[in-house]
């Protein structure tokens, strides 16, 4: 397990700074960007190179090269979208390549994140080691170039990220180093770099937890994982085991575990910035190691990425290394409760009744409703700290595909402006997502039956339903907000900068959403 981690923690990529021109740079491949240019609505657009990352002045000492390709294959520079032309000897690399930045109105960072992983992919293709291209000193669209090369950056780490430890051969990528070319500003350019490489590394870590089986990544070797994190981070640490968290009265959580041969673990976490404290944040991570789905069996469909079902565990640990890093003027307590779901003679049975933390008592109606049990406790748990904001990550329902779709994340809560505040910042992480309402309508059936709540109700609005029972235990003298990833947490397909797998999304936006506290 420790080599698991020791090799896929990271990328190993290299950024380096030049002052020569792109014709003489030392690299395998220059880049440079286009435009795309259109006359109008009905114009396709025609790739325009820029004079100022050099593309002007190079396509002029190659004699217009560039511009004669660039005409003669119809290249129209749409976003991401490359052309790679061999020149013959004429510069010191061996190719340029020219990526399309899309229509100029539609730019944002997102874009360059895009390029980043075209660029990287690029690169593998042709088994370049290096690239190099020049930066842009002013700003460009009002984004200035910190946040472009930041954007940058995570897009050449995440698009460079792939996940094949269990293979007997791995094929090594060829591409690790990066040369900026510009002649000022250099430690903000590095400060970005650096930026970027936290977030790619907590996004690669949250990738990796989700992507390692489950045979061997235990609760128990998830909080070691958190610990030893804690420890390089000057975190809190607190674990608890089966019988500290027993004393904790945590019922619901342990009903979940009585049926793993693997003991439970609850790991809570805590950073608290060196001045002042602008908001006490809860951050809780629902950590089902696996999921069977209990006595209420899944279908084998269903199971195959049930390994994925810690991933909301996985962003918060993520989120909280990023945070101490950055050193964010916010406290932040991260709470994680680990366990897998499965099947033996003490497992819990439908109709089994179980006192929760806050003494509530709950029929269990679904064991495959397993999420929001653990969770209930746990957010009990982190009420006690007296966060003025508590957020919750959870890969918590099936019916978030039937709501949503793949692409965007569930979010539900009881306040408005914070809803508002997650929304902006997953928009402008291009992280999708979307504002369900926790509509009180849908409670029927939860107070129904010999106990306090049973865990599941009527409705066939299994998201909204599932947030409605978390809501039952965390009150109304917190702001909450709730995140179901049950569907973005995982991808079957590739898309942009994310193979198959692990996405690591909201891990960016919660570290927006909290660098805007």
């Amino acid at each position: 397990m420790q080599s698991i981690f020791n090799t896929v923690y990271t990328i190993n990529m290299q950024f380096k700074f030049s002052d020569e021109p792109l014709e003489k740079v030392v690299a395998d491949l220059v880049v440079v960007l286009a435009w795309q240019r259109v006359k109008d609505k009905k114009d396709k657009g025609t790739a325009a190179l820029q004079k100022s990352d050099g593309g002007m002045a190079l396509d002029k000492y190659l004699g217009g090269l560039l511009s004669k390709i660039i005409k003669e294959e119809v290249f129209r520079g749409e976003t991401v979208t490359r052309k790679l032309i061999y020149t013959d000897g004429k510069t010191t690399a061996r190719a340029v390549l020219v990526v399309g930045l899309g229509k100029e109105a539609d730019f944002n960072p997102n874009v360059l994140r895009k390029v980043g992983a075209k660029i990287t992919e690029a690169a593998n293709e042709v088994k370049a080691r290096s690239i190099a291209g020049i930066i842009q000193p002013e700003s460009l669209k009002k984004f200035a170039p910190q946040a472009r090369i930041q954007a940058l950056v995570e897009g050449f780490l995440l698009g460079s990220y792939k996940f094949e430890q269990y293979k007997k051969e791995p094929e090594p990528d060829t591409f690790n180093e990066v040369v900026f070319i510009a002649k000022s500003g250099k430690d903000k350019i590095e400060g970005a770099i650096k930026r970027g490489s936290i977030i790619a590394d907590g996004v690669i870590l949250t990738r990796n937890l989700v992507n390692i089986p489950a045979r061997d990544l235990t609760p128990d070797i998830f909080a070691k994982k958190a610990r030893e994190i804690a420890t390089k981070q000057k975190l809190g640490c607190t674990i608890l085991n089966p019988k500290q968290i027993a004393d904790e009265k945590m019922g619901l959580f342990l009903a979940v575990a009585r049926g793993s041969e693997n003991e439970p673990r609850f790991v809570h976490l805590s950073y608290k910035p060196a001045g002042k404290v602008s908001c006490k944040i809860a951050l809780v991570g629902k950590g089902i190691t696996f999921d069977s789905g209990g006595y209420d069996l899944k279908p084998v469909r269903h199971m195959l990425t049930m390994k994925c079902d810690m991933a909301g565990a996985a962003t918060s640990l993520a989120v909280i290394k990023i945070v101490s890093e950055f050193k964010l003027p916010v406290a932040l307590d991260v709470y994680i409760p680990l366990t897998d779901n499965m099947i033996d003679a003490k497992a819990e049975v439908p109709g089994n009744i179980i006192k929760s933390r806050n003494g509530k008592t709950v029929e269990i109606i679904s064991i495959d409703a397993e999420g929001r049990l653990v969770l209930a406790d746990a957010i009990s748990y982190a009420l006690e700290r007296k966060p003025d904001v508590l957020i919750d990550v959870a890969t918590l329902t099936g019916g978030v595909l039937y709501a949503l779709g793949e692409i965007y994340t569930a979010a539900l809560g009881n306040d408005q402006k914070l809803i508002n505040k997650y929304l902006a910042a997953a928009k402008g992480e291009d992280e999708p997502a979307w504002q369900l309402p926790l509509a009180k309508e849908y409670k029927k059936g939860f107070t129904e039956g010999p106990a306090d709540l049973r865990n599941m109700g009527k409705t066939k609005a299994d998201t909204i339903a599932g947030a409605l029972f978390l809501e039952e235990f965390v009150g109304e003298d917190v702001k909450w907000l709730h995140l179901d990833t049950a569907e973005t947490a995982w991808a079957n397909e590739e898309r942009n900068f994310t193979p198959v797998g692990g996405t690591g999304t909201t891990v960016r936006t919660l570290v927006r959403l909290f660098s805007s506290f």
